[in-house]
């Protein structure tokens, strides 16, 4: 007997897909790299800007929650995403950790398909804000530059919350395909080596690994897929670089997310009705 609540014949990943709900470990993923940058790497962005990406996150996810679907609830969904914001962006000014929090959370309730979002939520706001607002915030790898010992923790904190998320997969393909694509800019455009190789050592890249690609609602239900989607991110992110854009990582994936992720739901979806029809037609057979 099929069970139409098995994973296979899902188009989009649930929380309640998992026994133990990985976001937690994803939280204490970011939140060591959080406790690292204050405290050992001293990162440009300070306490101020981690705590309005958080306040910014969490009450527009709460506000837009009871405004559409009637209902107070909080979920770790905000904290996440409120920390990923401190991280992933830098500038002097306040508002613009407030201005990313805010789409990151509006984009992931307005921008679906399947009842599913299709972008990672920081990504998209992100990128609108690098692209749009490059005069006020950055992303600034450059800041991550040391604390080996404390980047190996987190690094191994990293692999274990992916692991959970049953995402590993795409931190392997993606750092695989990033891999053979620097040595490609290196033998064929003349990228100096350990230019090309050096973002896998910085934590910059790390983060995008470990915590933005790996998105489950964002990314394929199936193991080949989401091979594929990784290392798709990883030939758009060369193809970037060796035209020398900045934050190539993040447009990578929003071009990717653009482009795989509603072909690919619309597949799921057909190849899960043909499945499903298979299976009643063995079960009344």
């Amino acid at each position: 007997m099929f069970n139409l609540n098995d994973h296979k014949f899902k188009v989009i990943t649930g929380w309640q897909d998992y026994k133990v709900d990985p976001r937690y470990f994803v939280l204490l993923f970011l939140a060591s790299f959080v406790m690292a940058g204050q405290f050992y790497l001293g990162f440009y962005q300070k306490w101020d800007a981690v705590f309005v990406s958080l306040l910014t996150a969490i009450t527009t996810e709460v506000l837009l929650t009871r405004l559409l679907y009637k209902k107070w609830k909080f979920s770790i969904s905000p904290i996440i995403t409120g920390m990923g914001v401190s991280l992933l962006v830098s500038s002097y000014l306040l508002w613009v950790y407030v201005l990313t929090s805010f789409l990151s959370i509006l984009l992931k309730f307005i921008v679906k398909f399947e009842k599913g979002h299709i972008f990672n939520p920081n990504n998209i706001a992100v990128v609108l804000v690098l692209f749009f607002l490059y005069e006020y915030a950055v992303s600034t790898p450059k800041q991550w530059s040391n604390g080996y010992l404390v980047m190996a923790i987190i690094i191994l904190l990293g692999f274990f919350a992916t692991y959970m998320a049953n995402r590993l997969d795409v931190v392997l393909a993606f750092l695989g395909g990033f891999t053979v694509f620097a040595f490609v800019r290196h033998y064929l455009f003349g990228a100096p080596l350990y230019a090309a190789l050096g973002p896998l050592l910085g934590a910059g890249l790390q983060l995008f690994a470990f915590f933005m690609i790996t998105d489950p609602k964002s990314t394929p239900t199936t193991r080949k897929s989401r091979i594929y989607f990784a290392l798709i991110v990883a030939l758009i992110d060369a193809i970037l670089r060796i035209s020398r854009i900045p934050h190539a990582q993040f447009y990578a994936l929003f071009i990717t997310s653009l482009l795989f992720t509603v072909p690919y739901r619309i597949w799921a979806k057909r190849k899960i009705s043909s499945v499903v029809f298979k299976e009643k037609n063995k079960v009344e057979g």
